[in-house]
């Protein structure tokens, strides 16, 4: 991550998509990979410490459990780039454009996309780590070019 170091207790939140995707990778390889279709975020406690799923990385790189009261927030900037680091890595995943389940938007589009593959039996923190990676250089390439 450009200039800024990983921690679960950071009060600091990527405000751009390849560092939030950077910071999902980070957080997962930390913390490892939780699959089920069971959520861990069903109950009091911090989060940001317990195994995840891909989206749930994504969610404490954007500041779920992480943000501190009192401190500003560009929560536009962190929420765009929240999306588009969904939609960065849906696609990468899928090969192409996501576009099922149809009659869904297009963030729910990109998180069932996500969902599914971390689904897959025998998927390791690993992999999932990797796979943000590659969707950070993505993110990463696309904001050189502009």
């Amino acid at each position: 991550m450009t200039g800024t170091r990983y921690t679960p207790d950071s009060a600091l939140i990527p405000t751009t998509t390849g560092a939030l995707l950077e910071w999902a990778a980070a957080h997962i390889t930390h913390v490892g990979l939780y699959q089920s279709r069971h959520s861990l975020y069903s109950g009091p406690g911090r989060l940001a410490r317990r195994r995840c799923s891909v989206g749930g990385a994504l969610d404490i790189a954007a500041g779920r459990d992480r943000m501190t009261p009192g401190r500003a927030y560009d929560l536009d900037a962190i929420c765009t780039a929240y999306t588009e680091a969904y939609r960065l890595l849906a696609e990468h995943l899928n090969g192409a454009p996501v576009t099922e389940p149809s009659g869904h938007d297009a963030l729910t589009r990109h998180k069932v996309t996500v969902h599914l593959w971390t689904l897959t039996p025998g998927r390791t923190a690993q992999e999932a780590a990797a796979a943000l990676r590659s969707a950070a250089e993505t993110a990463h390439a696309a904001g050189r070019l502009f």
